[in-house]
């Protein structure tokens, strides 16, 4: 709800009014509610859209390190983990921290020891990078990119190598894509603190051991729109496997990476808790990593033995296999059953969609939190947001959340919700004080 309200931001004046954080997302999430309309699968589509391209792009930066089939493995194993799964239909801004780093770090491994680099990869990698720096505290990568360019002997050859046009026309793209970002941060100051820093360095440590408390947490529940735990025992045994597959080889760019990511997440998520999703990366590359070892490991045995790697590789099968299914099965039912995260969840945007006839008058208070996403929704859906019952007879009113006390109105029905644990949600009445003083 607070994505949508953020992303009815994006008008004319949204580089005046300060609006550019994540507005990349927060534009194409208003472009979606404006072709389809205000509604929970509209809310949801940009992420869905946004990890469908993630999914691909992780497939083919995995193919860049391992072989094509541990690269589909893994990335479906990633793909369909809980973390992935739930910032897939969220439908905010937090899967984008994991979209620019498979986008970013596959157009770099395009570019880095390609001797013929085509033009469109490295503006490509230029357009996606200064987009990504809409991204709340992504600047650290870019910053980090660039640090590596200058100090990285390896890397500062590969970018002599590339052509004049090439990097001109790079860098044009880079400052054109920032002229909005730049814009939006001289007119609201504090949009540079929301980029680049946080407004309360007393909560580092907190907020880090918050962050990443649902990763891993294998006993407890916690009170967040996190299930825990979002990657499975079985998963996180094939990334302890990753592990200890990449430690003789720990200099190599691939495990550079994973540390470095893993470094970055650990941190930035002392500035933004929602920047720890951007693990997912590297479990990503320590998953494949297992698996490529545990299939080496298998076929070392029987070198030359084509039955023998067939046999070894069905147990394999089937391990993936039951990670998928456990890793569904605990997305599906778990947020269903978890009450300390369902709790967190509502679906009235349904309930009123279906219930509310056109006309009807939804009372609330200023002070709701969702406040001003209804006031979106009252265009959208034809009803009336109001903050007190008007004094005229022969309305429908009705209320979320709370009943109400109103002597006038007389209650008709109670629409409930599976999702919450005070299941009424939606309190609609008649008004009609004429009958009740005639009585």
């Amino acid at each position: 709800m607070q994505s949508v309200v953020e992303s009815q931001k994006v008008t004319q004046n949204f580089i005046s009014d300060g609006h550019v954080i994540d507005l990349p997302y927060h534009a194409l999430q208003k472009a979606c509610i404006s072709i389809f309309g205000l509604s929970l699968y509209t809310i949801k589509l940009p992420s869905i859209i946004i990890a469908v391209l993630t999914a691909l792009f992780l497939i083919l930066l995995l193919n860049r390190w391992f072989k094509s089939d541990v690269a589909i493995v893994s990335s479906m194993l990633t793909t369909l983990s809980t973390a992935f799964l739930f910032i897939s239909g969220f439908g905010a801004p937090i899967i984008m921290y994991v979209f620019w780093l498979a986008v970013i770090l596959w157009l770099g491994s395009k570019i880095i020891g390609n001797d013929n680099t085509h033009p469109m990869l490295v503006i490509s990698f230029a357009f996606c990078t200064a987009l990504s720096l809409y991204t709340p505290h992504m600047l650290y990568i870019s910053l980090g990119i660039a640090l590596a360019g200058i100090t990285h002997p390896h890397l500062r050859e590969c970018i002599k190598q590339l052509k004049v046009y090439q990097l001109v026309i790079s860098v044009a793209v880079f400052i054109l894509v920032l002229i909005p970002l730049a814009l939006g941060c001289i007119s609201n100051t504090s949009t540079l603190v929301q980029l680049v820093f946080t407004h309360d360095f007393s909560n580092f440590i907190f907020n880090i051991s918050t962050a990443f408390a649902p990763f891993f947490s294998f006993i407890t529940a916690y009170d967040s729109v996190f299930l825990a735990p979002l990657f499975g025992l079985a998963t996180v045994a094939l990334i302890i496997i990753g592990i200890l597959a990449s430690i003789g080889k720990l200099f190599t760019s691939r495990n550079t990476v994973v540390s470095l990511l893993v470094i970055y997440a650990i941190l930035v998520s002392g500035l933004n808790q929602n920047a720890a999703i951007s693990v997912v990366i590297p479990i990503a590359i320590l998953t494949a990593a297992g698996i490529e070892s545990i299939i080496q490991k298998w076929h070392s045995l029987f070198p030359e033995n084509p039955y023998a790697h067939i046999v070894g590789t069905l147990p394999v099968v089937a391990v993936i296999l039951f990670i998928i299914f456990a890793d569904l099965s605990h997305f599906i039912f778990g947020y269903h059953y978890t009450p300390a995260v369902a709790n967190n969840f509502n679906n009235d945007i349904t309930l009123i969609s279906e219930n509310l006839e056109s006309g009807t008058i939804l009372i609330m208070p200023a002070d709701h939190p969702d406040y001003e996403f209804y006031r979106l929704l009252e265009h959208k859906q034809n009803i009336t947001i109001m903050q007190e019952i008007p004094d005229r007879d022969n309305l429908s009113i009705a209320t979320i959340g709370e009943p109400s006390t109103d002597e006038n109105l007389k209650l008709k029905r109670i629409i409930t919700s599976p999702k919450k644990l005070n299941s009424a949600r939606l309190y609609i009445y008649e008004k009609n004080t004429t009958d009740k003083q005639g009585s």
